[in-house]
């Protein structure tokens, strides 16, 4: 391919740039957004309220990641290497290694 030939594909491409709508919305437009909700966050509140009372896991879910806060995952990775090649090994999170684990005894049991 001409040098030529490779200017004008490169020309009639254009990578990236702006597009409408994209990135993050402006402080103002937040600030605007949170005006219009304000009014209702005493009926959210009430209502959150009644169905903690009523015992509904999803509401007792949704004060509990909020109030309590989530609890931190342990993930464990393990990077091995030589001069040739590089191997990396990653372990998975602690809870997935146990279910693994679980489901490789039971098909030992069922041999």
């Amino acid at each position: 391919m001409t040098d030529e030939k490779l200017d004008k594909l490169i020309e009639k491409r254009k990578w990236g740039g702006a597009r409408p709508g994209a990135g993050r919305k402006s402080k103002l437009a937040e600030d605007e957004l949170m005006q219009q909700l304000n009014p209702m966050a005493s009926d959210f509140f009430i209502k959150l309220h009644e169905k903690i009372k009523e015992g509904e896991i999803k509401a007792l879910q949704l004060f509990a990641a909020y109030y309590i806060g989530l609890p931190t995952q342990k993930i464990e990775s393990k990077i091995e290497g030589n001069l040739n090649q590089i191997a990396i090994e990653i372990i998975k999170p602690n809870i997935l290694i146990q279910q693994s684990e679980t489901i490789h005894i039971e098909d030992k049991d069922n041999m």
